[in-house]
């Protein structure tokens, strides 16, 4: 899921014969308290795969912040979340992913809280995902899956990414259903790669 967010301002950086590239961007994951490391691994394995051009960093964990608490549901409001990961991130870091296996939730539409496997801020700098949901009827496999692909899905929309109407492509909407999930094919389509890649080259 994308929530709408502000484009962040864009190095613009002199490029010589002798430089070579252009800076990376900086990509920090942020476990909260209790995250499966391996799925923080898994999580860092995606990201290089999917983001190539960029420099990933593993925080230590966190706890989840109480003011993301909502009683009324007994979850975290991801929207919360995301301004707290703003404040971690700062200016040391482009993008920041939070990881929990706690419940989330945000708005949606004329739903007050919906919960969610992830929240991504379009062309912003934070998002999280949660494996809450993503652990309906799954092996440890599917279960590892299904989260890489909602973290490279989240940090997509990071990048400008928004809802894809392709079958399959890793940006396609899931729509509250984990069978989207499943039926992706865990890439980028043609036109979702073109666009990343603009926004790669940007930084």
């Amino acid at each position: 899921m994308a929530v709408t967010g502000s484009y962040p301002v864009a190095c613009l950086l002199a490029l010589t014969l002798t430089a070579g590239a252009c800076a990376r961007p900086t990509i920090a994951i942020q476990p909260f308290t209790g995250f499966d490391s391996s799925l923080t691994a898994a999580a860092r394995s995606a990201i290089v795969k999917a983001f190539d051009s960029a420099s990933v960093t593993v925080l230590p964990a966190q706890p989840l912040p109480r003011s993301a608490w909502y009683a009324p549901r007994s979850r975290y409001r991801a929207d919360s979340l995301l301004r707290w990961l703003d404040s971690v991130a700062g200016t040391s870091y482009t993008r920041i992913i939070g990881l929990t296996h706690k419940d989330i939730s945000a708005t949606k539409d004329t739903i007050p809280d919906w919960g969610l496997f992830g929240l991504g801020a379009l062309a912003g700098k934070a998002c999280v995902v949660s494996t809450f949901r993503l652990r309906r009827n799954a092996t440890a496999e599917v279960l590892r899956r299904r989260f890489v692909d909602v973290v490279v899905h989240e940090l997509g929309h990071t990048f400008g990414l928004d809802h894809c109407p392709v079958v399959g492509c890793i940006m396609e909407d899931a729509r509250g259903t984990i069978k989207t999930v499943d039926r992706s094919t865990g890439t980028f389509c043609e036109s979702c790669r073109k666009l990343l890649g603009i926004a790669l080259e940007s930084f």
